[in-house]
């Protein structure tokens, strides 16, 4: 049996799986991503440690396939942003700065000095955020001048999996689209923004379409991890957008919705206007893994993180064990809709579109001494479910066209309080997916186009989606949930405010 190998490089999880050649879950092992807190909001990975974890999920995996069974083809999922240089003889110079960390705000606003946001969105569809690729690259150089002039190559996560595994250089569209410095529309990377950020263009991988092979797997990661025989290696994309391949939303008029640590709801278009912040509300703008397809963007930067926050703040037995995501949703549902007048605004790394509002913090609004712990995780659950409503909204506005239903992938999916509430809250049907792992199956279905296993990429989606369940908004709950969401629409602009009034940090 031919099967398909992908690895998902998570901000949580670092998972390693194979696939039929019909979309079947054949394997799946995984790892918690080793995150490094520094603290003040810094983070990194370990390059080495990242690579042995990798490294020994492929073993696993491999030890479990049967004779006859033969792997043709990797392809990498990754988070956005996060990256790391090498120097000369491509050793690691610095860990992998994570996509959330917090320095890229010291060199932000110098960089906006250089560039209007304007300028820089009409060429790269992002707005204004201090998490992309290039002021983590400005910072070191700022900072740590003496390793920078070492550096030879920045890599972000996926490239580094992609040069462990096969010794080139490459990235992907979608990746390079969340760098700072790649013009969406050329497809290639800035020659304007380069020398604005005196940064030499050898410095960046070549950038690819997702489903391009660049090499195959090194004999001697063969050795380490027990795989076999001419496995190729096929570049992937961001892992948002590999999941809208696997959810086959890969035709205009099709949103989904990607549901982990962070949150994104992604829909595809394929004519590229110009480039406006106004037109385009705040939302960004990426070259998708579909040859010619563009995606529309909106996140919740704090969706799953949000959750899991409480639950390690506020929900620990007297021994320190957590409360299990079962219990935690037994008891959100004690809680009434609208938990008793509680609201949460998830804004723990920043806001959302249209006003995206990166120093906006989370708050907990209405708060009386009648509440529980229950209406605070549904008061979670809500807010989270509200903010993408309010996205939602927004997008079909941007696009001129009305969903008929939501995609809905990622871990969140199986919280069924959650995936209620969504649907009551945006008014529209959520269609789960039978392959969980979408985002894991949207990057084997690019190793498996660059294998020519598929014709092309909207045959292979084609071939392996199927709904496994459809969430159908329940009209009682549609017409609380609007109440509530026309509160805290109102709300909203008030906390941004009351954020202001903090101060950014």
């Amino acid at each position: 049996m031919d099967l398909l190998m992908a690895i998902d490089m998570g901000t949580t999880h670092i998972k390693v799986a194979t696939f039929d050649l019909e979309g079947n879950l054949h394997t799946v092992e995984m790892s918690r991503t080793n995150t490094k807190s520094l603290g003040v909001g810094q983070a990194v990975y370990d390059p080495e440690e990242i690579w042995d974890s990798v490294v020994e999920l492929l073993r696993k995996t491999a030890a479990q396939l049967g004779p006859g069974q033969r792997v043709l083809s990797i392809s990498v999922a990754s988070m956005g942003e996060a990256g790391l240089l090498l120097d000369e003889q491509d050793r690691p110079l610095t860990p992998i700065i994570s996509w959330f960390d917090v320095r890229g705000k010291e060199v932000m606003e110098g960089w906006y000095e250089k560039i209007s946001p304007e300028e820089c969105f009409a060429i790269t569809g992002l707005n204004y955020n201090y998490i992309y690729s290039l002021f983590k690259l400005l910072w070191y150089k700022q900072n740590q001048p003496e390793i920078f002039r070492q550096a030879v190559k920045w890599l972000c996560m996926p490239d580094y999996i992609y040069f462990r595994l096969t010794g080139e250089f490459a990235t992907d569209y979608s990746i390079a689209s969340r760098t700072m410095l790649f013009d969406i529309r050329q497809r290639k990377w800035s020659e304007r923004l380069l020398q604005l950020a005196e940064l030499d263009e050898e410095l960046l991988p070549p950038a690819y379409q997702g489903g391009t092979v660049i090499g195959q797997v090194r004999r001697e990661v063969c050795e380490l991890t027990g795989l076999s025989g001419k496995i190729l290696v096929a570049v992937g994309g961001h892992d948002h957008i590999c999941g809208t391949l696997a959810a086959n939303v890969i035709r205009p008029g099709k949103v989904m919705n990607s549901s982990g640590t962070a949150e994104t709801l992604n829909a595809v278009f394929r004519d590229l206007p110009p480039l406006s912040i106004e037109t385009f509300s705040g939302f960004n703008v990426g070259c998708h893994v579909v040859p010619e397809l563009y995606y529309l963007q909106g996140e919740v930067v704090s969706s799953g993180i949000s959750i899991e926050w409480f639950l390690d703040q506020f929900c620990r037995s007297d021994d320190g064990t957590r409360m299990s995501y079962g219990e935690m949703v037994r008891l959100a549902e004690t809680a009434p809709p609208g938990a008793q007048g509680l609201f949460f605004i998830p804004h723990l790394r920043g806001g959302s579109p249209p006003d995206p509002a990166p120093y906006s913090k989370a708050c907990f609004l209405g708060m009386r001494d009648y509440h529980t712990r229950a209406d605070f995780l549904r008061s979670i659950h809500e807010g989270l479910c509200c903010e993408v409503a309010g996205i939602l909204q927004s997008m079909e506005a941007v696009l001129g066209l009305e969903f008929q239903a939501i995609h809905a992938i990622g871990g969140g999916t199986k919280n069924e309080l959650w995936m209620e509430i969504k649907s009551a809250a945006t008014g529209k049907p959520l269609e789960i997916p039978q392959v969980q792992e979408s985002t894991l199956l949207g990057a084997a279905l690019l190793g498996g186009v660059g294998a020519g296993v598929y014709a092309d990429h909207y045959a292979a989606a084609e071939l392996t989606y199927g709904p496994s369940r459809i969430y159908h908004p329940e009209a009682g709950l549609v017409e609380q949930y609007h109440q509530i969401g026309a509160v805290y629409a109102q709300l909203l602009p008030r906390a941004r405010e009351i954020s202001r009034i903090i101060g950014e940090d």
